[in-house]
């Protein structure tokens, strides 16, 4: 496993001037938070999922996408700035 994600980054770590591991952390706090919020859009959208606490379900996916907009926001930037030179941006 550790080998794969290492092959997985190796082109961002040549280029960064950034501790290898730090990065390597950093990174995947943000892929992290961006796989929760969509697994949490997914469960509320697919079960009908309504929590007492959180009844207006479009506050809460607007909540969520904004977690992965900003997520991925720091995932380019830390692409732009230490890892390729291009900012990559996908959109879901």
């Amino acid at each position: 496993m550790e080998i794969i994600q290492k092959e997985k980054w190796q082109h961002c770590v040549e280029e960064m001037g950034m501790n290898d591991k730090l990065f390597r952390t950093i990174l995947k706090r943000y892929e992290a938070a961006i796989e929760d919020a969509n697994y949490k859009i997914e469960i509320i959208c697919e079960q009908n999922l309504v929590i007492p606490e959180h009844i207006d379900i479009t506050g809460e996916i607007d909540k969520l996408l904004q977690i992965i907009a900003e997520a991925e926001d720091k995932l380019s930037v830390m692409r732009k700035y230490y890892g390729r030179k291009e900012a990559t941006k996908a959109v879901l």
